[in-house]
């Protein structure tokens, strides 16, 4: 089980996150797609 409630990141200044909320359930799956750059590996990192 995954919980994030109002994820919030920043690099400096820049606010590259913002109130992200998600919940997933034991045997769950989620995809995180997206262009280069648009923030799926701060996220990973972020949780």
């Amino acid at each position: 089980m995954l919980n994030v409630s109002n994820l919030n990141v920043y690099y400096g200044d820049s606010h590259v996150l913002r109130d992200l909320s998600l919940d997933l359930a034991p045997g769950e799956s989620l995809a995180i797609m997206g262009r280069n750059g648009m923030g799926k590996t701060t996220l990973l990192r972020s949780l």
